[in-house]
Parts: C-alpha cells; structure tokens; sequence
C-alpha cells in the first residue's frame, strides 16, 4: 500500500508554485528554496535537479549545481537538519517560460515513477541509512555532473538526473527501492561516461561528434 498522497500532493504544489509567475522576475533559486522554510531536501533537491533535465550542457551552471549537490548530499549525510545552498545556486535565475516547460517534465517524470512505488524496503529512505545512501546519491551526481564532457554530448546529465528523481520519489513514497534504482543510475552514469572517453580516446572529438549528431 502506498503513503497517504498528501505528501506527493506537496511535491507537486511546490513545484507548480515554482513554475508560476513571480513578481520579480526571472526567479532566482534562492526566493524559491526561501518558501520551502530549510527543511525539505527531497523538495530541493527536485527543484535543484530541474535545468539538468534538458539536453543542452549546462557548462559552468553544471559546477555550480555540482557544488549544490555536494552541499545537500553532505549535510543529509550528516543528518543536519538547517540546509544551506551555495550563494551561487541561489542567485541562478530562470523565466518563467522555462521553469514551467522543466517542471512539466518533472512532474510527468516523478508521475511515472509513483505508478509503480510503494512501501518496500523503507529502511533504505528512512532514518540515518537512508540519510546516509541519500547523501551519498546527491554527493555523487554532485561529482558527475561536474565532469566535462564538451559541448557536443546532449543529454549528458540525464541518468545523474533520474537518480535524484528516483531517491526524492522512493523518500516521498517511503520505497527503497526506488534508492536502489537510483543507485543504478549512477552506475549507467559511470559506464555512459567511461564509453564517451573511449570512443574520443580512440577515435577522436570528430567522431564523437558524428556518433552524437549524425
């Protein structure tokens, strides 16, 4: 049996008021990580995730969520309880167009994980082991993210991304198994980026290229 869906029902809210208008606009990070009172890491790093969903690489945005990454990862792991993000992060601004063409790909992304989650396996998302594989998850997409690949590679981002989505979504729905699917991701993510510098060590950014583009 599921979690009563009044905390899915929260996700969503905090995205949908992420991606509607603001007075100022375009909204900085930090206003929006401001409403979630420094307390959610799961709605966070959701949030967080959201400009690695799309194809184009991010160039310095990537350290500059990398670090938030690391920070998040390491005070989950410590199981801190205030959460504090790099001035960086907080100051990174998107439209609103943007914010709600990302959300929208969250939301359906989150949506289609929650059909098949339920209570199983908890401990792996509850309690300080759960804070623990959690810290370890965010400090490691924290790491990957940050590794340059070039310009040429789309969709660079997206097994790092989906391992955020699949532990925020696994926390959300108290499924540990969903932790262990993002703990795949990572894996892929690894084997993905060792098979690219393969293929530039033998055969050149030319052909990096052509296998990508063409």
């Amino acid at each position: 049996m599921s979690l009563p869906i009044s905390r899915f029902h929260e996700l969503v809210a905090t995205l949908e008021s992420f991606a509607a208008p603001a007075i100022t606009e375009p909204l900085a990070f930090g206003e929006a990580m401001d409403k979630l009172d420094n307390k959610a890491y799961t709605f966070t790093a959701t949030l967080a995730v959201l400009p690695f969903l799309q194809p184009i690489p991010l160039g310095f945005f990537a350290l500059i969520g990398s670090a938030a990454f690391i920070a998040l990862g390491l005070q989950l792991y410590r199981g801190e309880q205030v959460l504090t993000l790099p001035v960086k992060i907080r100051s990174v601004t998107l439209s609103q167009r943007t914010r709600q063409t990302l959300i929208n790909t969250c939301q359906k992304i989150i949506g289609f994980f929650r059909r098949y989650a339920k209570v199983r396996l908890s401990y792996l998302v509850q309690g300080k082991l759960g804070q623990q594989i959690g810290g370890f998850i965010f400090m490691a997409v924290g790491v990957l993210v940050a590794i340059p690949l070039g310009g040429v590679v789309p969709f660079k981002n997206l097994f790092p991304s989906l391992a955020i989505l699949f532990y925020c979504t696994g926390e959300v729905e108290k499924d540990g198994l969903m932790a262990i699917f993002a703990l795949i991701c990572l894996v892929l993510t690894v084997i993905f980026y060792g098979l690219l510098i393969y293929i530039v060590w033998k055969f050149g950014a030319a052909a990096i290229s052509h296998f990508f583009w063409n």
